[in-house]
């Protein structure tokens, strides 16, 4: 058996690098673990929080002092507290979570902060309304204040019609606006980015009026991880504005820095290549701001600069923006045989080219392979066939598109009609993560309660759950023996063969029993104002065909009933892949979605296009044998379409294949100097 015995003289120098690391906590020296997929980052990242906590707790415990280990995702916030085991000296957690719990009680800072971001959000809409072409006709108005009143008192008209077409919209205005402003409708396009405009203009001074007269709700700014959008009039920020405002509130405010370094002397960072660079800014910032007034703090960065695929990643530009970092790296790799490395390493083409730590890592298989869309299933059929695929050896196949990879996995429906509401149109690159994230958290408001709801029926329909299971500590703590029977016996009720008559069945008893603990578990579950299965339609209706036509309505509510009619076979199908449970032999994913993961057996499927770019492999391919004449902007997509490669082809333990599914004629010879050899696939 391969990848089991390792070289001893390789083993003490991946130790004497882990000593390295030490060595830089001990003497806070600000440093950055760099090294390649399957070098057990998350390894060495766990074995230095151990460390802190072994050699210094006991010192962490008096001064009452924490650990900060900062990482991309909440999955990886619970694999890593799930590996770290029982500790409370080490608070892991997103960026997002730890820079609001930092900053979250200095909330007269924040509101100066936010007064600023909406005085500069004024002042550049105005500088567009002063500037831009398409408002000429609205800078020639002799009286602009009376065209603001009368759109002002029109909002109902404006939201109602937003989304008609030209010729219905010019209609619906004419009917009330001025003869006067006839000439503003001549674009409607136009005229519609004006309104719009103007309208957050008076929400934005509306706001700084309320935050002056120091009204109740305008007195603290509101961050709620669940909710990636900023309404910076209802004193609500996203996560960017988050990043935003914590660099500004730690910059501006020596204290916070000081409170911060002295509460937290140790800083770790997870996956930082994947990190905003206002992160790295921050951090920056306490690290100097340490020196300054010698007070000791470690900052450590564990990633790997190839790994970064996501736009708002700093990647290389680490080193800029964190300088005098010392510089540890890894070249063992304990993940795949020497056929996997071999051609990682020629993909990643930089400073690391890793080595196996095993001496017996021969024995992997890696082809690539040419055909079209008709052979996805033959050629999944032969890797079956030649690999032995089976429940407990199972297949991996990473696939182009969110949509390929619904339907392969079983619930494209749902996927589709959740694509094709106005909400989704509208925020299509929102999509991934809120429909298909393996993180909950990130999950979009309708998605994640039709989570629940399915959650819940499976729950129910499981006879081995526990009734604690199903229920919020809060209900149940207090419930006799008999009281939670007969709770049970309600829920067992609740059995329907879609979501559909399941809420309708929810709701209808909600309304029929006396049973108050049902009631306050109903409203634990889905947290409505009203509870009717015409009140959740109009839930989801709100959120995911916002100001939608009066007309419109019956049809979105019929496109959201079917949403809620699709088989209960597809959520089932759609929960599993939501929770990487693997009931089938052959599995299917995003190439974004299998970062940090391994498996034996991989299939990559793979064209020229990717989202909208139509040449991205084909392009990479091209270019790979010779970068030097590409532009700034030419090299940034190539780096990251060559980091997606690298992240997708080294997942691969044993055996990898690609089929590429357009022609290669063009490119074939940027291809071999990676695969080596090329075969053409046929049925």
């Amino acid at each position: 058996m391969s990848l089991s015995i390792i070289s001893e003289e390789k083993k003490q120098q991946e130790q004497q690098i882990q000593k390295d690391i030490f060595q830089c906590i001990d003497d806070y020296d600000d440093m950055i673990f760099n090294a390649g997929a399957g070098a057990g980052k998350t390894f060495a990242l766990i074995k230095s929080l151990k460390y802190i906590i072994e050699k210094k707790g006991d010192r962490l415990n008096h001064h009452n002092q924490n650990v900060i280990c900062i990482t991309y995702t909440n999955v990886a916030t619970n694999e890593i507290k799930d590996r770290l085991g029982n500790t409370k000296l080490v608070k892991v957690s997103t960026i997002h979570e730890r820079l609001w719990d930092l900053i979250k009680d200095y909330q007269k800072q924040l509101v100066k902060i936010h007064i600023e971001k909406l005085e500069k959000e004024i002042e550049i809409i105005n500088n567009e309304l002063g500037t831009e072409t398409k408002f000429e006709k609205y800078r020639a108005l002799v009286d602009k204040g009376a065209f603001v009143s009368s759109m002002s008192q029109n909002r109902d008209t404006y939201y109602q019609n937003k989304d008609k077409g030209a010729g219905d919209f010019r209609t619906a205005f004419k009917a009330f606006l001025d003869e006067q402003y006839h000439g503003l409708l001549t674009n409607v396009s136009h005229f519609k980015s004006l309104v719009g405009k103007l309208y957050k203009v008076q929400d934005y001074e509306e706001c700084l009026e309320k935050i002056g007269r120091e009204e109740a709700k305008y007195k603290t700014v509101i961050y709620n991880a669940r909710f990636n959008i900023d309404k910076l009039h209802r004193m609500l920020i996203s996560h960017d504005t988050l990043l935003e405002y914590a660099y500004k509130i730690i910059e501006t405010y020596d204290l916070v820095k000081q409170i911060i370094i002295d509460k937290y002397p140790y800083i770790l960072i997870d996956e930082y290549q994947d990190t905003h660079e206002n992160v790295l800014k921050i951090l920056n910032l306490l690290s100097q701001y340490s020196r300054q007034i010698k007070h000791s703090v470690f900052i450590g960065y564990f990633g790997d600069t190839a790994q970064n695929i996501y736009d708002d990643g700093v990647g290389k530009n680490i080193f800029e923006l964190h300088q005098n970092l010392e510089n540890i790296t890894k070249v063992y790799n304990r993940r795949s045989t020497n056929e996997v490395i071999n051609v990682i390493n020629k993909i990643r083409n930089d400073d690391i080219q890793q080595l196996s730590i095993y001496r017996d890592a021969d024995g992997g298989l890696v082809e690539f392979y040419y055909g079209n869309q008709d052979n996805i299933d033959s050629f999944i059929n032969k890797c079956k066939d030649d690999w032995g695929i089976s429940q407990e050896k199972k297949l991996h196949c990473l696939v182009l598109t969110n949509e390929l990879v619904a339907k392969y996995n079983g619930f494209e429906n749902i996927y589709q009609k959740l694509k094709d509401t106005k909400y989704y149109k509208s925020n299509w690159q929102s999509i991934n993560t809120e429909v298909l994230s393996n993180d909950l958290s990130k999950l979009g408001n309708i998605p994640i309660l039709l989570y629940r709801v399915v959650e819940l029926k499976r729950k129910i329909d499981n006879p081995k759950t526990p009734i604690t299971d199903i229920l919020n500590e809060k209900i149940y703590r207090n419930l006799t023996f008999q009281e939670l029977k007969e709770l049970i016996e309600i829920f067992k009720s609740l059995n329907n063969s879609s979501i559909k008559e399941f809420l309708i069945a929810i709701f209808t008893v909600y309304h029929i029993t006396e049973n108050q603990n049902y009631k306050e578990a109903i409203k634990e579950l889905v947290q409505l104002e009203e509870y009717s299965f015409d009140s959740f339609l109009g839930h989801m209706l709100q959120n995911l065909f916002p100001n939608v036509n009066e007309e419109d309505i019956e049809t979105s509510k019929i496109h959201l009933t079917e949403l809620l009619e699709v088989e209960l076979e597809e959520y089932t199908f759609w929960f599993e892949f939501i929770n990487k449970i693997e009931n089938k032999d052959v599995i299917y994913h995003t190439y974004h979605g299998t970062k940090g993961e391994e498996y034996d057996n991989i299939i990559i499927f793979m064209q020229n296009n990717f989202g909208f770019d139509r040449k991205k492999f084909s392009s990479y391919f091209s270019k790979c044998l010779d970068t030097s004449e590409l532009g700034e902007e030419e090299l940034i997509k190539f780096t990251n379409t060559k980091n997606l490669l690298y992240v997708s082809c080294s997942r691969a333990i044993n055996n990898l294949r690609i089929l590429y599914l357009d022609d290669i004629s063009e490119f074939r010879s940027g291809i071999e100097s990676i695969f080596d050899s090329i075969n053409e696939y046929q049925t």
